[in-house]
Parts: structure tokens; sequence; C-alpha cells
């Protein structure tokens, strides 16, 4: 491959609009896995699997080429995209639609948890480009609404995160469904022996290309994750802020309005923060970004679109305020931070709903990077004073003057002097003469000690300089959300469990997991065991999208839903209740949803 193919995206044959397009998104230079990729996708010929790690710009990869040939409209779509979870498939969606200029080619995104009503809707107005997951494709395509004849381009994305979440069956009963005729482009971090398995049965012997580009220094960074209600973020960011040595650090947003919002309020909390989104002029974006380097501001606020190509040394932490929408834009947060043999630190402010989100991506952390997310408490106030007071301490003592700058005739002891003039050293109080102490500061540390006497003179200088940040009155109270509550071992008898003998796995790690048992209601419905409950701070939609994610159905088919303190019962059709245990066995480290079925006697 031309040192061209590597460096421009000009070298691909791409349309001037489309090279338009990727400027303004800020694309300047292929990545390693698009230089593989686009010269195949563009030549119309072949199928194309690619095993590349996380992070590597798959989506473009394969979002381009769709863009320059899908650019006439029509009834049925003319490509499937098919990616494991909701996030990434909405992720995948706005990514292409913010390359394309004109039209077409029109993009569906369709997934659990939302109306399924307004995606038939979608669909039956015309699209080009489905992206979607593979419960709800199943479910289109069995109410006969999603029409798959005619796709040209069917593209799996996330293969080995699709396998792990036990949806493969799923993945090939949907390509079975596509004509023989169409490409097939995978994208596999890993490739094991079932996703080959599918390659030569569905598309033959193919050659298998790997993205060899060197990875990048992994960054050291911590990760950590805190469950808060939404009104509490921003009393435990500031709490985080606090306690931290010497915080500088970017904090993300999902929006705009979100930044200008966070970075208001920090600023009238006292904190130097500024916001950089989209929406700001060039000239403004440089000076922000100025004041931030020279750290006049220690605190940037951001969007992952604001903050793309920023390179800025040193930084202490990375907080999420919002989420990421998938691990590739997670990846790319914290790697802002760890870097020039520093160890970094990000932190996650997940809301209750968001667990199984911070669950994922824990897993996804694991295989990427050798760690996963850690739960931490939100810092008490005493433990943000401690740090506080530790601090102030260390920049009085780093103030003392050395001791030929103390005036001779100082008649107090030297110690308690030397700590008056630091104390009130930060105070403006004239110019020092020849590099030494001024004769006004001298003055005025003479007239407090014989005024006050030591003590009291030097308590008062503090309390003027730190007393307000010292006040722990200033801090509100936060509503501590564990991580998961206390184990509660499962029971062989009682109300549910009456005469039952089977045993439920428990999650292996420290921590116990959610777990689920099919109680069978007949022929078409199983009543589900779930072991999370209210104590776990979920409610009844946390447990439909739980067996929605791990059953492979929509949301109307979860109902009865019972949530009770440490555990919840629902009904759902038998066959997603068996693939929701199929799936927790595929994910064994995954705290967000175990699952575990009895043996079946009599069915």
């Amino acid at each position: 491959m031309t040192d061209d193919a590597i460096n421009s995206f000009s070298s691909f044959g791409l349309s001037e609009t489309m090279l338009e397009a990727l400027e303004r998104r800020g694309f300047s230079t292929p990545t390693s896995v698009q230089a593989i990729a686009l010269p195949r996708l563009l030549a119309d010929q072949g199928h194309l699997i690619v095993k590349a790690r996380t992070g590597t710009g798959k989506t473009a990869a394969f979002g381009i080429p769709l863009v320059e040939r899908l650019t006439t409209g029509g009834h049925a779509p003319r490509a499937l995209i098919l990616t494991p979870t909701r996030e990434l498939a909405l992720q995948v969606s706005r990514e292409i639609a913010s390359l394309k200029w004109g039209q077409f080619p029109r993009i569906t995104a369709v997934y659990g948890g939302a109306s399924i009503r307004n995606q038939i809707l979608d669909l039956k107005r015309g699209t080009e480009v489905v992206v979607g997951t593979p419960g709800r494709i199943m479910d289109l395509m069995e109410r006969k609404v999603l029409d798959l004849s005619a796709v040209d381009w069917f593209i799996l994305d996330e293969a080995d995160e699709m396998l792990d979440m036990g949806f493969f069956e799923d993945v090939e009963t949907i390509l079975a469904q596509v004509k023989n005729e169409r490409r097939v482009a995978l994208f596999s971090a890993t490739m094991p022996e079932a996703i080959l398995k599918v390659v030569r049965e569905h598309i033959g012997q193919t050659e298998i290309l790997e993205d060899t580009a060197p990875e990048d220094e992994k960054p050291a960074v911590d990760q950590f994750y805190v469950v808060l209600k939404k009104e509490d973020r921003l009393e435990a960011l500031r709490r985080i802020i606090d306690q931290a040595d010497d915080f500088y650090g970017l904090v993300f947003c999902a929006t705009k309005s979100g930044t200008d919002e966070l970075a208001r309020r920090l600023v009238e909390g006292g904190y130097p923060a500024e916001a950089i989104h989209g929406d700001l002029s060039q000239e403004a974006r440089e000076r922000t970004l100025r004041r931030f380097r020279s750290r006049q501001t220690t605190i940037l606020v951001a969007t992952d679109v604001a903050a793309r190509g920023l390179d800025i040394e040193r930084l202490t932490h990375v907080i999420n305020w919002d989420l990421p929408q998938d691990r590739d834009t997670y990846v790319h947060r914290i790697g802002r931070t760890g870097r020039a043999g520093q160890r970094g630190k990000a932190v996650s402010l997940a809301l209750p709903a968001e667990r199984g989100k911070i669950d994922h991506l824990s897993r996804s952390m694991e295989r990427t990077l050798g760690s996963g997310i850690q739960w931490m408490k939100v810092p008490s106030v005493k433990s943000v004073m401690k740090a506080l007071r530790g601090r102030i301490a260390a920049s009085v003592m780093n103030a003392l003057p050395r001791e030929e700058e103390l005036p001779p005739e100082a008649d107090v002891p030297e110690d308690t002097e030397a700590a008056l003039y630091a104390a009130a050293g930060p105070i403006e109080t004239g110019q020092e003469e020849d590099g030494g102490i001024s004769p006004f500061l001298s003055k005025l540390c003479r007239q407090l000690t014989e005024e006050l006497g030591p003590e009291r003179a030097l308590m008062g200088l503090l309390n003027l300089k730190y007393g307000d940040l010292l006040d722990p009155s200033r801090y509100g109270a936060v509503t501590e959300l564990p991580e998961i509550p206390p184990r509660e071992e499962a029971r062989s008898g009682g109300k549910w469990g009456a005469g039952r003998k089977s045993r439920f796995e428990r999650h292996s790690g420290s921590r116990p997991g959610a777990y689920a048992e099919r109680l069978p209601l007949g022929e078409s419905q199983t009543r589900v065991y779930v072991g999370i409950g209210r104590r776990h701070g979920i409610g009844a939609r946390d447990v439909a999208d739980l067996l929605m994610r791990a059953g492979g159905v929509p949301g109307r088919m979860v109902d009865a839903i019972e949530v009770r303190d440490y555990c919840a019962f629902a009904s759902m059709p038998s066959a997603a209740a068996k693939r929701a245990c199929v799936f927790s066995r595929n994910a064994p480290d995954d705290p967000a949803i175990r699952l575990a079925s009895p043996k079946e006697s009599g069915r």
C-alpha cells in the first residue's frame, strides 16, 4: 500500500463532497483499519473480514462506502448493519448520518427499549440503511415490516461482542434471510471459533485481514464509577475535585447545552471552569483552550465532538458526567489522561439505570486495557476537609520566608512569626524590598501579634484566606447508592421456592451478580426470577431492560413485572427465557445479569 493510501483520503477516489464531509468532521488521515477496508469496500466486490481492536475507526471504514454508493432512494433497505447494543446502534447511525450531504442514504436505527411503532413508521417511509440489534431486527422480520430481500450490504460490527452476549444464533438466522449476492463485512476484535464457523458456512473461504498497526501506548488510568441520583451528580463532582491534590481535567457531557449549564454551575460555585463545544467560534475555542493549557482554568467541560483532537498534557482526571454511548468513545475519553509516565484517574457518574452499561464497559476495558471499572464511594465531607486542610498546610509551609528574610527586630518566636508571614503573604500588603519581606507586612505581623497574640492572629489570617473553603456546610447531602447490596443467598424454600431442588449460580467475584431462573407458567410463557431488586436501586424498567437484552425480545413481551427488595419476577415467552439463560452462560463475568436454569423435569 502506498504512502498516499495511508496518509490521504483523497487517494481512495472519494467524491469532493465526501472529502469535504470528512474535513468537516476533523478526519484528516485515515486510520490503519480504514486504509485496509476502504479500497476493498469501494471496489464493490468480495467480502471483507477484518480483525481490528476497539477504537480504530471501524464505523467510518464501512460508513464512507455506504454514503458514497447509496445515493438514490428506494423502499426496501439496501444495507443492514448489526450491532450488539442499542447504544452502539445509535452511535453508528449518527456517525454515518454525519458523513452524508444530501437526502440519501436515509438511515434508520432499530433497537429494543424504544417505541417499535415509530421504528415501523420509519421503515414504511423508506430507508436505505438499517442499523439495529439482533433482537429488534428479528422482531421486525417476524412482523413482516422489515424486508431484507434487497440488502446488498450485510455488515456485522463488534462480532465478538455479539457472540459474548449470546446473540449469534439470531445473527445466523438473519444472515440466512439475506440474498446470496450480498456483500458481507465483518469486524471483530477477536476471531473465536464460533465466528470462524459462521464465516466458513455463509461466506466460504475468505481471507481474514488484520489491523497490524502498532497499538498506542495504553493509558495508565485508574477507572472508577459511582452510582448516583441525577440531582446528586454536581455535589459528587465538587467533592471529587476538592479531594484531588491538583485537579486538572476534562468533564464530558452529552450535549452542548449540558456543557454550558455545568460550566456555569461550577463557576457559580467558585471553580475555574469553562465549556467547549461545537457552537463556539474558532476564536472563542482557541481562547478557551489557551486559558486551559496555561491553567488559568483547570476544568474543561466538553462534548466528545469538541474534544476531538485535543492534545493536552498532564491531565489528572477525566470525568464522565454523562456516560458515553459506546466503548470506543469511552476509550478515547479516558485515554486523554494517564500519559507520559503519569497515572490518571477516570470517574464515571452513573445513574442507577446505567449499571448495565457500566458492567458492559467494564468487561470491555478488562479486555482492552487489562483492568475493569471499579466501584467507589462518593468522597465524604470529612475526607474532603482533611484533604483541603493538608493542602493548605503544605501551601503555608511552602510560603514560609527564609530566615534571612525575617526582620531582626521581631520580638515573637521565630516559627510563629514565620507562619504569620506565610499566612499573610498572599494578601496584597505592599512590595518587597531587595527580594526580602515587605516592611508593611512586617509591621502588620507585629501589630497583629501584639494586639491578638500569635495563635489568634494566625487563626484570623487563615480564616480570612481559607474560611469559606474549610466550611463543611458548603457541601450538600448525597444519597449513597451501593454498587450491589449485601449478598442474599438463594432460598430453597419459601413462597417462591417451595419444593424445588435446583441451586443458583453466583457471580464468582467479590460482588454478587443478578441471576434468573425460569419458572414454568404454561406452554408459551415462563415466569423469570431475577436476583436483584429494590435494594439494588432498580425498578421495573431496569428489569425489563435487562431481560430484553438477555432474551433478545422487545419490551412488550416482558410483562407482569414484580420488584421486591432483593429480587424481581417477570413473565416472558419461553423461548426468550431460554435465550436469556444461554446468554447468562456466555457472560459469566457480567454482574448485571447472571442467569441459571434449573433442570426442566416434566417439560
